[in-house]
């Protein structure tokens, strides 16, 4: 094979489903695996800590590098290599770029790059990644719009995104109101397999498998209002974007890394002649995406069940609108837009009433639709590729010279929505025809209220409701009698605990569990051991904690009592042992990084009370060398096979006492050390925080 290549045999499974060729159907390990051939191409350069801290400036608008130090990397650096690095201080999100030009002068080299390309850099590989459900605690940065706002309680970490949102179009007497709610619950996947054809003429990158998408549970409401009227062109307003932490990986020795985006929209087109409401709803649930095979090219993948609800228009005159809301979910590499796709809840009502009479034409039609995608091209494929399609469209109402009938519907909640157990919810009505005498609401068949006048609306307190399903109706009373009535189901949320037996696993009164991590709803981990340090043991479940099993050695190769966990991949998790090492399920022993003919332990002398994976795809462990009586904050990379150290920071506070051992936490960019105590005076207590800026001490007691 030519020398510009190097190919990298791996002779076990990397990153778990993330970066193994084409995976059997069965996971179980063979006695004998075969080998994976990853290929590497050789204008490739892995930026490594010394290249990095050599970087005196990074221009991330054009990806412009000043070094002030030479290096290996730097000095063999050619036009046409590509850098490669994860996410740190200097990008946020790692970097894939091809050298344009080269300057040195002065003691500094400039190094002018351009985009590369995933497959120019890797000629050879697989890629099988799935974030599970995002979860709020997983938002790195969000915008929200004025108007919008993200409904969670306090200590929740929900994986439904439930939004409100209240936005005007246009200004003046020329407006209309477009106000709903919308609730999420996503998982983005990602696919792709590619090969080096060696025997082609001139050799080329082939691509076998990509696919890209969502899995989605969404339900929406569209409410459209006008006073006096309005004309608008057709107008998309984003009213919340989320920013995931990154998901970094590796193939072989190179770094990937992956950011989940959301983005929420609202978007309205048409006309309205006097004033005007109306409102609809949806229920969706899907797995859509982007697939290209070499077989049979570009194509969408769509598989979706949905349900619907409205309330008929009131209205005066004429009007002739269309009001849309959805999520555009996209996935970037290297915080570069790749592949997307976004699903959109759509309102049409075209009507027009018959001069003299209380007659109409009216078509009303509630739907979704979708469009998949890529945007630019970081991959292999020439072109930007995207296709939209109708998922489905319902007509709700069809009247040709006809009245509009009496009825009552839900405005409010959505049918089908999720609510937090606890929380306030607004029951909130439209009637059309004849004004009633009573508006009845009933939760689970029993009266909460009886409304005489308007608002036909009330707020129900959850505080003392079930967890589950709960059947919500309204009744239109006029003269006594029930002329109309609408029902609804929705959902309340919260823990239930049950008692689950694990005795069959060896636990007694001895074992201690020590800490636990779910990724879904259903897959999670758990560690712990006896408070001697003997027989450390993981479990995993699959069904939501229903059942458990034991996937670390037993017996003599147990390892010692397992603490805390860090959820790496769905392949890798990591532990921190009694005695202060960490350990990784790939293989059950310490962490390690390549030194270029080996590997060494990232954590070769030093004791870890306490670790945290940081957003931008980085380990925290604060802890001290041994004999060393100073504690520090140890920084190294979370990348498989190459947990590379990066950096220490000095902890200004000693106390030589087994409870009082710095611990570490972090939510999304913030960081801080607590639990900390001086010898000097142990009276006092302090803490350490980082908000992206470098680290700073705070005295808490006088």
């Amino acid at each position: 094979m030519k020398n510009s290549l190097l190919i990298l045999f791996i002779i076990f499974i990397l990153i778990g489903q993330f970066a193994c060729k084409k995976p059997k159907s069965n996971p179980e390990p063979e006695p004998n695996p075969d080998t994976t051939a990853i290929i590497i191409s050789e204008f490739t350069k892995v930026v490594d800590v010394e290249t990095r801290n050599a970087i005196s400036n990074l221009d991330t608008t054009d990806f412009t590098f000043t070094f002030n130090n030479s290096t290996d990397v730097i000095s063999n650096l050619k036009v046409g290599d590509i850098l490669v690095d994860s996410g740190s201080n200097l990008a946020r999100y790692g970097y894939l770029r091809k050298v344009k030009k080269i300057d040195s002068s002065k003691g500094e080299t400039i190094v002018t790059t351009e985009p590369a390309g995933l497959t120019e850099a890797i000629l050879q590989g697989s890629i099988r990644f799935n974030s599970g459900k995002l979860k709020t605690s997983q938002i790195q940065r969000m915008e929200l719009a004025d108007g919008v706002s993200l409904k969670t309680l306090k200590n929740s970490d929900f994986t439904v995104f439930d939004m409100d949102y209240d936005m005007e179009f246009g200004s003046g007497q020329n407006k209309l109101t477009v106000e709903g709610n919308t609730s999420l619950s996503i998982e983005v996947f990602f696919n792709f397999d590619w090969d080096y054809c060696i025997l082609c003429a001139p050799p080329e990158v082939e691509v076998t498998l990509f696919e890209s998408g969502v899995a989605l549970d969404q339900s929406a409401s569209i409410n459209v209002t006008s006073q006096n009227g309005a004309t608008l062109p057709a107008t998309r307003i984003p009213i919340a974007t989320y920013y995931f932490e990154p998901w970094t990986f590796a193939i072989g020795p190179i770094p990937v890394v992956f950011i989940p985006k959301i983005q929420l929209f609202v978007e309205v087109d048409g006309s309205v002649t006097a004033e005007f409401s109306t409102g609809a709803s949806e229920s969706f649930s899907g797995r859509l995406g982007t697939k290209y095979t070499s077989d049979n090219g570009w194509g969408t993948i769509k598989e979706r069940t949905f349900t619907y609800d409205y309330y008929p228009p009131n209205l005066d005159l004429a009007v002739q609108v269309e009001a849309n809301v959805g999520p555009e979910v996209s996935l970037l590499l290297y915080g570069v837009a790749g592949p997307f796709t976004n699903v959109t809840a759509c309102s049409v009502l075209d009507a027009q009433l018959h001069t003299g009479t209380e007659n109409w034409d009216l078509d009303y039609i509630v739907g979704v639709k979708s469009e998949v995608g890529i945007r630019v091209d970081v991959f292999i494929f020439e072109d930007e590729w995207k296709t939209d399609f109708c998922l489905f469209e319902q007509s709700l109402m069809h009247l040709e010279n006809e009245p509009l009938e009496t009825g009552v519907f839900f405005e409010s909640p959505v049918d089908g929505n999720w609510l937090a157990m606890g929380s306030q919810v607004n029951l909130k009505a439209r009637v059309t025809g004849a004004t009633p005498s009573l508006i009845e609401f009933y939760v689970d068949g029993n009266l909460i209220t009886s409304l005489s006048n308007e608002p036909w609306e009330y707020v129900w307190d959850t505080q003392l409701a079930e967890y589950g399903e709960h059947n919500l109706v309204v009744r239109d009373i006029i003269g006594g009698e029930i002329v109309a009535s609408d029902t609804i189901t929705i959902s309340l949320l919260d823990a239930k605990w049950e008692v689950i037996d694990l005795s069959s696993l060896n636990q007694n009164n001895e074992t201690i569990n020590y800490d636990v991590f779910f990724s879904s709803s259903d897959e999670g981990w758990m560690t712990g051991g006896t408070a001697y340090g003997f027989d450390g043991y993981m479990l995993h479940t699959t069904d939501g904690g229903t059942s458990w099993g034991k996937i670390s050695p037993t017996g003599v190769d147990a390892p010692i009592t397992l603490q805390k966990i860090i959820f790496l991949n769905e392949g890798e998790i990591l532990a921190k042992t009694m005695a202060g090492k960490v350990i990784t399920s790939n293989g059950w022993d310490g962490l390690v990084y390549p030194t270029g003919t080996d590997f060494a332990y990232t954590y070769e002398d030093f004791e870890v009370s306490d670790f945290a994976l940081t957003n931008n795809g980085y380990i925290a462990a604060t802890g001290n060398h041994y004999n060393e009586e100073a504690y520090k904050i140890h920084m190294a990379k979370a990348i498989s096979f190459n947990f590379e150290p990066a950096s220490e920071v000095d902890i200004p506070y000693y106390y030589n006492d087994n409870p009082t051992k710095p611990k570490i936490y972090y939510r999304n960019a913030k960081g801080i050390v607590y639990n900390l105590k001086d010898q000097g005076n142990p009276l006092k207590q302090f803490i350490m925080l980082n908000d992206g800026s470098g680290w700073q001490s705070m005295t808490l007691n006088a």
